[in-house]
């Protein structure tokens, strides 16, 4: 510990030696001044912890001397010494801010016991203002991070009300917290079939003193989305069970995410077996054809025997553009090889476009987009990409219609949504439209919305359909901006 200086004013040279001997003999450094005006100059350069000052000097007396004191740092101690039966003066020393005073004649054991406590209870209010401030600053530390994580964290009472609700909360559940203090944490979780499931959670966290799962939650406008659980008892004072924290994650993205990996083995596995059917009718339909044509030629235009030959035919015909789509399908699966530039999408959807006739259609096209960035794609299979939807929007559109295709940025991301006002398709079979061999037409083998699932896949994008039957459908696609970045984690 640093020796304590003290600083004593006063004009007696007797003082002033006693003093001076005394307070060196304990460890101290003193500094002395023999008139007030030595005393402030004193004070501002060597800055004592401890002044004691003598009411009645030159120049300065000791009140004049405390107030400037008191007004430069008023955290330092002072002392006044007053003559015997000056009390009143005492008096108005401490309303000054003195710290405490001794009337003369002075015992030295008392100087040194009162220097000592003044000292020591200084030390501890300067060490309890430290903690406090610690404690301050650890508390908006933990504010900061309570606020800024991306869990949701609630806090409750013992009774399962809740007490705080942190910003990632309020984003999740999109309420202000003051909604939400006071009202019980089960609001906050759908329903089940047994009531009390949710006290229960609370009851065994209480018990066992943690309790972690996946749950259903809902917000205030009814929409649901899975997360997942950890809770923990908040211990107050001599361990008392005050309530509950609880951290929730939001699973939507995880479980999206989890759902395109099946997507994309599902699709795996498809592939290879519509490789294996390829390859088992393609030689067969070679033969059928080529003898029903032979046998055509036997026939002449007007018998009944080459109507059906001519039938048979079709049908051969149909399945053997079939196979070509398929064999399209596992090609474009095995062998392409990306290649990954800035491209213009604007530009890729306008050359798209032009390879269809949308007058003769009935068709009108409303597309919109300003200041778009460059994508790092790749041009061809994103002209694919675009080719496969518009047709499948102008093929829902057979009396005719509209095309939107709106694009904007959203941070890094580019979104494009493609719009028709065609016939839709059923809810039930929405699950299904990325399968080969899903499809609504009357021909083909229904493995462009297969392709555009892969290629969104490959860089790295994020696709959802929303559809009603006869009002039309919605194609929402987003692509990062840069390939690196993966749209799956922003959602």
């Amino acid at each position: 510990m640093e020796k304590a200086t003290i600083l004593v004013a006063d004009d007696s040279q007797l003082f002033q030696e006693l003093f001076h001997d005394l307070f060196i003999r304990k460890g101290y450094d003193i500094v002395q001044a023999f008139d007030g005006k030595e005393a402030l100059e004193l004070f501002k350069s060597k800055c004592p912890d401890v002044v004691m000052l003598d009411v009645m000097m030159p120049r300065f007396n000791g009140m004049e001397v405390l107030k400037q004191i008191k007004a430069t740092s008023p955290d330092t101690l002072v002392v006044m010494m007053t003559a015997h039966g000056s009390e009143e003066t005492a008096v108005e020393a401490m309303k000054l801010g003195a710290d405490d005073y001794l009337t003369k004649p002075v015992s030295y054991k008392e100087v040194l016991a009162l220097i000592e406590t003044l000292l020591e209870n200084n030390r501890t209010r300067l060490e309890n203002l430290r903690l406090k401030e610690k404690i301050h600053e650890t508390e908006a530390y933990l504010a900061h991070l309570i606020d800024n994580v991306n869990e949701a964290i609630i806090s409750t009472d013992d009774s399962g009300n809740i007490k705080s609700f942190n910003i990632a909360a309020q984003r999740l559940w999109h309420i202000d917290e003051r909604a939400m203090l006071g009202k019980s944490i089960s609001l906050l979780f759908k329903k089940g079939t047994q009531n009390g499931y949710v006290e229960n959670v609370l009851t065994l966290t209480k018990e066992e003193g943690r309790y972690s799962g996946e749950f259903v939650f809902v917000r205030d406008e009814e929409s649901e989305f899975p997360g997942y659980l950890s809770t923990s008892v908040i211990k107050g004072a001599k361990g008392k069970k005050d309530g509950v924290v609880a951290v929730i994650r939001d699973l939507t993205n995880e479980k999206r995410l989890r759902e395109q990996l099946i997507e994309s083995a599902k699709l795996a596995s498809l592939g290879k077996v519509v490789d294996g059917i390829a390859h088992e009718i393609r030689n067969p339909l070679i033969s059928m054809g080529g003898f029903a044509r032979r046998l055509e030629k036997a026939f002449s235009e007007e018998s009944e025997q080459r109507k059906y030959l001519q039938i048979i035919l079709n049908d051969v015909g149909r399945l053997e553009r079939m196979v070509k789509d398929i064999e399209a399908y596992v090609n474009f699966t095995n062998l392409h090889e990306p290649d990954f530039e800035c491209v213009d999408l604007m530009a890729i959807v306008d050359d798209v476009l032009n390879n269809f006739d949308l007058k003769s259609e009935g068709i009108t096209v409303n597309m919109s987009g300003e200041n778009l960035p460059r994508v790092f794609a790749d041009a061809g299979h994103l002209r694919e990409l675009f080719f496969n939807l518009f047709e499948n929007g102008i093929e829902a559109m057979a009396d005719g219609g509209e095309l939107k295709i709106l694009m904007e940025r959203e941070d890094n991301v580019l979104s494009v949504k493609i719009s028709d006002t065609g016939c839709g398709i059923p809810q039930s079979d929405l699950k299904d439209i990325y399968d080969p061999f899903y499809t609504s037409k009357m021909s083909g083998a229904g493995i462009g919305l297969a392709k555009v699932y892969m290629i969104i896949e490959e860089h790295h994008g994020h696709i959802d359909v929303e559809s009603e039957e006869g009002k039309g459908t919605s194609i929402i696609m987003k692509l990062p901006i840069e390939r690196r970045q993966a749209v799956r984690a922003l959602h």
